[in-house]
C-alpha cells in the first residue's frame, strides 16, 4: 500500500514538472504552448484521481493497515488537493494570457515561486520513498519540507507587494494574485501531507 502511495506522489511530481513548463510559457507569454501543456496536465490530473479511487478500493481489503488506514486516506486526499491547486493556478494563467499583459518582473517572480513549490513537491516524493525504506529518514525529510515552505512564504510575500505596487487593472490584479495564492496554497498543503506522513512514519 505504501508503494501505491509512493507512485501516487510520483504522479504529482510529474504534474509539478509539467507545471514548470507551463509557467515558463507564461513567463515568455507563449499562450499556444501553455494551452497544449495544460491539456497534458489535465490528463495527468485525471489519472491521479483514478489512481486514488483504486487505492481507496484496495485499502478496504488490507486488514493489516486498519490502524493507519485513515492516515493513508488523508494523505491521498491532501496530495489530490495539491494537484487541484496546480490546475487552478494554470487555468488563471491562461485567462491572463487571453487579453492582458502581466509585467515581466511579475511573471519572473511567479516562475520563481513555482520553482520553490516544485522543490517542496519533489521533497514530498522523497518522503514517500523513505516511508518504505527508513521511516526515521522520512522524519528528517519532513523537517526539510518545513524549511522549504518558509522560503516559499518569503517569495510569496514579496510577490504580493510587487503585484500591489504595479497598479494593475482590477481583473488582472485578482487573477495574478490568485495564481500566486494558489501556488502558495499548494506549498501549504504539501506541509499538511508531510505532517500526515510523519504520523504514518510513527505507526510503521
Amino acid at each position: 500500500m505504501l508503494r501505491a502511495c509512493q507512485d501516487y506522489v510520483k504522479r504529482l511530481v510529474n504534474m509539478a514538472r509539467l507545471m514548470l513548463e507551463i509557467v515558463d510559457c507564461f513567463r515568455r507569454w507563449d499562450k499556444d504552448g501553455a494551452e497544449q501543456l495544460f491539456l497534458r496536465m489535465r490528463e495527468l490530473e485525471g489519472a491521479l484521481h483514478e489512481d486514488r479511487g483504486r487505492i481507496i478500493e484496495s485499502l478496504a481489503g488490507v486488514s493489516g493497515l486498519m490502524a493507519c488506514r485513515e492516515d493513508v486516506l488523508r494523505f491521498l486526499y491532501q496530495v489530490s488537493e495539491i494537484a487541484d491547486y496546480y490546475d487552478g493556478a494554470v487555468f488563471r494563467m491562461l485567462q491572463l494570457m487571453k487579453d492582458k499583459k502581466v509585467p515581466e518582473d511579475i511573471r519572473e517572480a511567479i516562475a520563481k515561486l513555482a520553482d520553490a513549490v516544485s522543490a517542496i513537491v519533489e521533497k514530498l516524493h522523497e518522503v514517500s520513498l523513505a516511508l518504505m525504506i527508513n521511516p526515521e529518514t522520512a522524519k528528517n525529510l519532513i523537517a526539510e519540507i518545513e524549511a522549504l515552505e518558509r522560503e516559499v512564504d518569503t517569495i510569496y510575500r514579496e510577490l504580493e507587494v510587487m503585484i500591489l505596487d504595479k497598479n494593475l487593472k482590477l481583473k488582472t490584479l485578482f487573477l495574478t494574485w490568485d495564481v500566486a495564492k494558489l501556488l502558495e496554497d499548494a506549498a501549504d498543503k504539501v506541509v499538511d501531507a508531510a505532517d500526515t506522513a510523519r504520523i504514518l512514519a510513527l505507526s510503521l
